[in-house]
C-alpha cells in the first residue's frame, strides 16, 4: 500500500515537470511586454502637446482680456462731455420772448489809433447793432450785424483816447445792450506826461507842442500869462478864488506910460505886458486888483509851452489847451478867450 501510494507520488511528479515547459510559455509573456512597449505608442503623449496648442489657444482667449479693453467704455466719457449741453444754452435763445446779450469782446483792449480790432458776440435778438462812441457817449459809427457773429474795426485815431463799443439786441418791442471800452494810445503825447492829462480829459493832444516868447507872473490871488505860440500873441487872467480865465490879444505898447498905483509893502505891480491887462481890461471878477490882487513875484519872461487838445468843446471855438508856467507848472484852460482853468501840474 505504502508503495503504491510512492509510487501513484512519482507519476504526480513527472506530470510536474512538464509544468516548466508551460513556464515557457510563460516567458512568451515577457515578449508581450515587447508588445507592451509599443507604449511607445504611448509616446503619443505628442497628444499631451495637443494640451499645450490648447493652452495655446488658451492665450488667444488671453487677447480676449483685450476685449476687456472696454476702455470703449472710456469713449462713452465723451457721451459725459455734455459740454455739448453748454452750447444748448443758446437754445433758450429762439424760444426766447426777450432779447439777451450772451458775450461782447474784443481781441485787444489797448491799441494806437487807426488800429484794428475784431469785435464778437452772441446775442438772441431779431434786430442787432453796435456802436461806436466817444468818452462822451456821441455815436461815431453805427454796424447793423447779425444776432452772432464778428466784426473787424478800425479804431478811430483822432476821436479821443477811449472808444466805446456798445452792442444792442432788439426783440419784442425790447432791447439789451453791452459795452466794453478800448484805450486808444495817443500818436502824440503831452509835453507835461500824459499822466497828468488823463484825469482831465480823454482826448489826444491835436499835435506837438510848440514853445515860443511868453511872459508869467504869479499874484495873490491868480496869475497872469501871456504867449506868442503859434502867433498867438495872448495875455491870459486866472482867478483862483472863481476857477475861471479870460483872454485879450495884446496891446500893449511898451512905449505908453500908465500911472500904477501903489502897492501894500511886499507886494509888486504887474510888469510889463501885464500892465496893460491889469490896467485896461477886465477880470471876470470886475477890476483885476480885486480878482487877482497885487503881484508876489517879479515878471518871468522865459519861453511859455502851449499844447492843444484834439476835440474841440461844443461851448468854446477851440479846444481846451495848456500852457505852461515856471518850475514845470501846467494849467489846463477850457477853451476859447474865457471859461475855467484848473493847474494840472
Amino acid at each position: 500500500m505504502l508503495i503504491f501510494a510512492l509510487a501513484a507520488c512519482q507519476p504526480a511528479e513527472s506530470q510536474v515537470a512538464e509544468l516548466p515547459t508551460l513556464a515557457v510559455l510563460a516567458s512568451f509573456t515577457p515578449s508581450a511586454t515587447f508588445t507592451a512597449t509599443d507604449t511607445p505608442t504611448a509616446t503619443d503623449t505628442p497628444t499631451a502637446t495637443e494640451t499645450a496648442t490648447s493652452t495655446a489657444t488658451g492665450t488667444p482667449t488671453a487677447t480676449g482680456t483685450p476685449s476687456a479693453t472696454p476702455p470703449p467704455t472710456a469713449s462713452f466719457t465723451p457721451s459725459a462731455s455734455p459740454t455739448p449741453p453748454a452750447t444748448d444754452t443758446p437754445t433758450p435763445e429762439p424760444t426766447s420772448s426777450v432779447p439777451r446779450v450772451f458775450s461782447f469782446t474784443t481781441s485787444a483792449t489797448s491799441v494806437a489809433g487807426n488800429a484794428s480790432v475784431t469785435l464778437r458776440w452772441a446775442t438772441a435778438s431779431d434786430v442787432t447793432r453796435i456802436d461806436e462812441q466817444n468818452s462822451s457817449g456821441t455815436v461815431l459809427r453805427t454796424f447793423s450785424v447779425t444776432a452772432v457773429g464778428e466784426l473787424p474795426v478800425v479804431v478811430p485815431g483822432s476821436a479821443g483816447r477811449v472808444i466805446i463799443y456798445q452792442v444792442t439786441a432788439q426783440r419784442g418791442g425790447l432791447s439789451e445792450s453791452r459795452s466794453l471800452t478800448i484805450t486808444v494810445a495817443c500818436p502824440v503825447s503831452y509835453f507835461f506826461g500824459d499822466e497828468f492829462a488823463q484825469p482831465y480829459t480823454n482826448e489826444c493832444p491835436s499835435g506837438a507842442a510848440v514853445s515860443a516868447q511868453g511872459a508869467f507872473q504869479t499874484f495873490e490871488r491868480g496869475f497872469a500869462i501871456y504867449t506868442n505860440a503859434n502867433g498867438m500873441n495872448k495875455l491870459f487872467g486866472l482867478e483862483t478864488n472863481s476857477a475861471r480865465y479870460v483872454g485879450y490879444l495884446s496891446q500893449w505898447n511898451s512905449a505908453a506910460t500908465l500911472v500904477p498905483d501903489i502897492p501894500p509893502s511886499g507886494l509888486l505891480q504887474p510888469q510889463g505886458v501885464f500892465q496893460w491887462l491889469y490896467y485896461v481890461t477886465g477880470a471876470p471878477s470886475g477890476s483885476w486888483n480885486t480878482g487877482i490882487g497885487w503881484a508876489t513875484t517879479n515878471l518871468d519872461a522865459t519861453n511859455r509851452t502851449l499844447q492843444y487838445e484834439s476835440t474841440a468843446n461844443p461851448a468854446n471855438t477851440t479846444p481846451p489847451f495848456y500852457i505852461d508856467g515856471p518850475g514845470g507848472a501846467v494849467f489846463r484852460f477850457s477853451g476859447g478867450d474865457s471859461g475855467t482853468w484848473v493847474r494840472v501840474r
